[in-house]
């Protein structure tokens, strides 16, 4: 019954992921006038106005996205901590990681809320909160891999490069020196690599989970 929980918050982690490339994408197919997926930043999609249009059908979608997703985040990082209670460092480590990350489910559900094109300030604001604190949490938390000597190194890699691709997305949030890692393409490969990560992570927790139960 204990592991249940886990397993649940181990598929979400995978679900979370999935769930926002579906919506992003069917929102991507309604786009009025058309979307880039090369030119268009994913916010566009949720703005209340496009092309001069009323698109209150992608404001919706994309809330849906970042907010399921968001929701997630939350149960799912709480299971992956469970994994990390070998020694005190492993555990301070693993609360310091869900802490960041759950600070950051709050400001990508609110990003959608706050629509660019109306609340540009809160936007821009929990656009790099988000960012800035789930990769600060993916770094906390590939270093307690790394420590962790049951759980595998190679998760522990993927976090490192997610953390580098991530890192210089937010360099352009706070310097002209990193513009060509604040495109539309380079946002993509940023969201992308998180959800990958999230993916990697949850498959190795129900891999943990299940050796446990054996």
């Amino acid at each position: 019954m204990a592991g249940s929980w886990k397993r649940i918050g181990a598929y979400l982690g995978i679900l979370g992921g999935i769930i926002f490339i579906i919506t992003t994408f069917i929102a991507m197919l309604t786009y009025p006038g058309g979307y880039s997926f090369l030119e268009n930043y994913f916010s566009e999609l949720g703005l209340t106005v496009i092309n001069s249009q009323p698109s209150m059908l992608n404001y919706v979608l994309f809330n849906i996205a970042c907010t399921s997703a968001a929701v997630c985040l939350v149960p799912f990082v709480f299971a992956m901590r469970t994994v990390f209670t070998e020694t005190g460092v492993l555990k301070g480590l693993s609360w310091v990681g869900t802490i960041l990350v759950i600070a950051a489910a709050p400001n990508l559900s609110a990003l959608a809320l706050f629509a660019a094109n109306l609340f540009g300030y809160e936007h821009f604001l929990t656009t790099m909160l988000f960012f800035l604190l789930i990769t600060l949490g993916i770094l906390i938390y590939s270093i307690a891999i790394l420590l962790n000597k049951n759980y595998g190194n190679l998760y522990a890699l993927i976090g490192f490069v997610v953390v580098v691709i991530c890192f210089l997305h937010v360099g352009a949030f706070f310097s002209s020196a990193f513009d060509m890692f604040g495109t539309a393409l380079w946002q993509k490969l940023s969201v992308y690599a998180l959800i990958l990560w999230s993916a990697f992570q949850g498959y190795r927790l129900l891999k943990v989970i299940d050796g446990k139960a054996e």
